[in-house]
């Protein structure tokens, strides 16, 4: 092969692989970049008190109790760890189940004041406490699987479950009665479905300590929805964002009943919780004039405001080293997020964090 030929050979190649990055790039850059909003960023919603080691990163938010945070251990399922906020007090607390005659595979703690709840859909059964007793008793057992809870008061818990019929991901309730017996209601009309039922409506339950309202935040979509503690529909709302239609690419493997993303979805809404009036939901995605160099050193956190359909401001909760947030939550005083073995501890702006006071459902 004469020299030129082969200079020519070697000038193709190099090209196309310089094509081959750049185009990664562009579509790295389209995935992270929307130029069809912009956020607002008021000075300091949050400001940092400190961060925390808790020496292991498998624990997660069960809840608040006042200004005392409430881890739950993934790899310890029974163990609880209580953070005072203010002074930094830890206290390790062992929780002790009645009558467990179970074998748990996916065990969850949430608090719900005044009491406890343990959980385990894959069983399926949830127990009960009183916080600060630590015993729970089995609650419910048998009624129905379900892949996700939160308690939402003393006697209901709002759960994400597959319809049995319709073999869809569901949104319901299990509630006890006065009679003491659990009961079971599915509303199959709240997930809209755009492609399967299953991929293309999952997403992230949230409910308020504040208020009597549950939501439910898409992951592939721009949307979220707001319900009343009987799961009927408030209202449903748009992020900032444009994505409407969840981008997926789903396709059956050997033609099984099993399916699975044929390429990465784009995630529209990553973490979210709810407090009062507001959600506030962590994305990865730019807006105009944004520098995209904040994706490498913080979490983006948008704030809507549910009662008023508005999106109301934006903020950066920061990383620490290379590690990024995996779980945020907040009380009235608090923002924390969890982040490698760290609960780092924001103090809120309450004028911007402003909520509409209601009255909770009454404890029993």
């Amino acid at each position: 092969m004469k020299t030129r030929e082969i200079i020519i050979l070697f000038s193709v190649g190099i090209f196309s692989s310089l094509s081959v990055i750049v185009l990664f790039l562009l579509s790295e850059h389209t995935v992270h970049r929307n130029n069809a909003f912009t956020r607002r960023y008021p000075h300091h919603p949050i400001t940092k008190k400190y961060d925390l080691s808790v020496r292991f990163n498998s624990y997660y938010v069960s809840g608040f109790d006042g200004d005392h945070l409430y881890l739950g251990n993934k790899t310890a399922p029974l163990h609880l760890l209580e953070i005072n906020l203010k002074t930094k007090d830890t206290n390790h607390i062992q929780l002790i189940l009645e009558n467990n005659n179970f074998t748990f595979r996916s065990l969850k703690v949430k608090l719900k004041p005044p009491y406890f709840f343990i959980m385990d859909g894959t069983v399926p059964c949830i127990y009960r406490g009183r916080i600060g007793d630590w015993k729970a008793s089995l609650w419910m057992e048998d009624y129905a699987y379900f892949s996700n809870a939160i308690p939402i008061d003393s006697n209901k818990v709002y759960i994400s479950t597959t319809d049995s019929e319709s073999q869809v991901t569901t949104l319901g309730l299990i509630q006890k009665r006065k009679n003491n017996k659990a009961s079971i209601f599915l509303n199959s009309d709240l997930l809209e479905k755009q492609f399967d039922g299953i991929f293309d409506v999952d997403g992230l339950m949230v409910s308020s300590s504040k208020s009597n309202s549950q939501g439910y935040v898409y992951y592939y979509r721009n949307e979220f929805m707001l319900m009343d503690s009987d799961l009927n529909l408030i209202k449903r709302q748009r992020s900032i964002d444009t994505i409407k239609t969840a981008q997926l690419q789903i396709a059956n493997i050997d033609n099984s009943n099993v399916t699975k993303f044929n390429a990465p979805p784009t995630i529209v809404n990553k973490l979210a919780i709810m407090h009062g009036d507001l959600i506030l939901i962590k994305s990865d995605r730019l807006g105009k004039y944004e520098d995209e160099i904040m994706l490498s050193e913080a979490s983006i956190v948008d704030v809507y405001n549910w009662q008023k359909g508005s999106y109301e401001f934006s903020f950066y909760f920061y990383d620490i080293g290379k590690e990024k947030m995996r779980e945020f939550s907040m009380n009235d005083t608090f923002m924390i997020g969890l982040i490698d073995d760290k609960v780092s501890v924001y103090e809120i702006n309450k004028e911007q964090f402003k909520t509409t006071p209601r009255n909770s459902d009454e404890m029993n």
